[in-house]
């Protein structure tokens, strides 16, 4: 096994194991039962989404891109078991593309079929509150604005922990 190879396979193991990057750049800025960084986007909808405004509710955020390939691994996932199982009153959902325009995540959203709501961040001024860098990046928040869960990268093991996070609190929000 070639050197290089080996690093890898170690970095990979130590983020399995204990959930943080080797990788210093990949960190974040946030940490669960934190509150979630307040800020408003606009989808490609036209309709507004604001953290402040959301209170209450449980509300997935998702950071993306149309050129990340873990993110194309994520996005049916989202689509099914997230978006398609949880929309009502109590959810909310929006993916946050970054350094994206609106036409191209439009472009790629109807090829790749999904529904759940999208907007743009082209200038990666919502994701610098999150990141310096890394995506697909994950945070489930709870109906008092607090961070339930958070991930990087897309793992289906941490994916279904995910899920789990959000039916309880779904479930402790009825």
């Amino acid at each position: 096994m070639k050197t290089p190879r080996l690093v890898f396979l170690i970095c990979l193991t130590y983020i399995a194991a204990t959930g943080q990057s080797a990788n210093p750049q990949l960190e974040g800025k946030t940490r669960v039962g934190q509150p979630m960084p307040s800020f408003k986007v606009t989808d490609t909808s036209g309709n507004l989404f604001s953290i402040p405004d959301l209170k209450g509710k449980v509300v997935v955020v998702n950071f993306w891109a149309t050129w990340c390939g873990p993110c194309t691994f994520e996005i049916p996932r989202l689509e099914k078991e997230i978006w398609q199982k949880h929309k009502s009153d109590n959810f909310a959902m929006v993916a946050i593309a970054r350094e994206q325009s609106p036409p191209e995540i439009t472009a790629f959203r109807q090829k790749q079929h999904f529904t759940y709501p999208i907007a743009p961040d082209p200038h990666r001024s919502i994701y610098a509150r999150f990141a310096d860098s890394g995506i697909p990046r994950t945070y489930v928040v709870g109906t008092n604005g607090t961070i339930l869960f958070q991930s990087l990268g897309y793992n289906p093991v941490e994916f279904d922990q995910m899920k789990k996070v959000v039916e309880h609190a779904l479930s402790s929000s009825n």
